[in-house]
């Protein structure tokens, strides 16, 4: 939904399109070429699922409760240093418009 700098820090919100609530793993992509995974959980899930992609350390946020149509946490990074954003990189998602999953820096 939106990427917006808070100081030196960046905020995502991120937007359920649909009724079916699923858990996020969001990548982020640096200028330098670094990648952070943040992974959001249900709160109607019992534990949490394994990390995709083991190679790149992941963080997990806040349970994003089902009743919430939106979602909005705040990293350590300031958006000057974001090249993109990617939810679902490994595409294990059932998602059926895999098009509005990423953002890139304009």
């Amino acid at each position: 939904k939106s990427v917006e700098a808070d100081g030196d820090k960046t905020t995502i919100t991120l937007e359920r399109i649909g009724l079916m609530p699923m858990p996020i793993d969001l990548y982020v992509t640096t200028k330098n070429g670094d990648s952070a995974s943040y992974y959001i959980p249900l709160r109607m899930m019992r534990g949490e699922k394994e990390n995709p992609t083991p190679e790149v350390a992941r963080e997990q946020l806040e349970d994003w409760p089902w009743t919430h149509p939106t979602y909005s946490f705040t990293i350590d990074m300031p958006i000057d240093k974001i090249e993109s954003l990617m939810i679902d990189p490994s595409r294990l998602m059932a998602d059926l418009k895999q098009e509005n999953n990423s953002w890139s820096k304009e």
